[in-house]
């Protein structure tokens, strides 16, 4: 198998693609995938003036590591959500999958620099950039569902929704604890 053709096949050709990574499950091209997606959008996201950390290799072996770990664990929760509704696929083409869909990313620095150069204040344009590159990539996630466990589309896109709708969940529930606790230390140090 061409690593290159495969790629090509992934955006080009969805059902060839699929069927090589179902019968292959290339892993490598999709850890590839995550480190070169992740390199993009740390670059960008420096370009533009939007990176967390200073610019510099620490912080770049972290951007990359964080990726691969947060693609790992996306495999897992996915995968597992998906074989509790029923739907059978392979974990491994699913991580290929998911780490293919991040080489959408690689569109970000050149757009990031064409909205720099056409803009005197660009700072809309590359938030749509980002936007629109990471909207681009979990389309990419969503179809990697659906033609691994051969689900719906819309069902492809709730299963990818609820991890990030299990996280909000989480940190409302968490918000409303520390101010129901601040309530009631405020109303028991008032009664007393």
């Amino acid at each position: 198998m061409d690593a290159v053709e495969l790629v090509y096949d992934y955006f080009e050709d969805r059902a060839h693609a699929s069927a090589l990574i179902r019968q292959r499950r290339p892993a490598g091209l999709g850890l590839l995938g995550i480190v070169l997606g992740a390199t993009s959008l740390y670059v960008a996201q420096s370009l533009a003036g939007r990176a967390t950390l200073p610019f510099g290799w620490p912080a770049f072996a972290l951007s990359i590591l964080w990726h691969a770990v947060l693609a790992f664990v996306a495999t897992a929760l996915l995968h597992l959500i998906l074989e509790m509704g029923g739907a059978r696929g392979d974990a491994r083409a699913l991580f290929v999958h998911l780490g293919l869909s991040e080489l959408a990313w690689l569109t970000a620095v050149p757009l990031v620099l064409v909205c720099q150069t056409a803009f005197s204040k660009p700072a809309w344009s590359i938030r749509l950039v980002f936007f629109f590159v990471g909207l681009w990539s979990l389309s990419y996630k969503a179809r990697g569902i659906r033609d691994e466990y051969g689900i719906s589309g819309g069902r492809a896109w709730l299963t990818l929704g609820l991890p990030y709708l299990a996280s909000v969940l989480v940190v409302l529930l968490m918000a409303f604890l520390a101010m129901l606790g601040f309530i009631l230390s405020a109303l028991s140090s008032w009664g007393s």
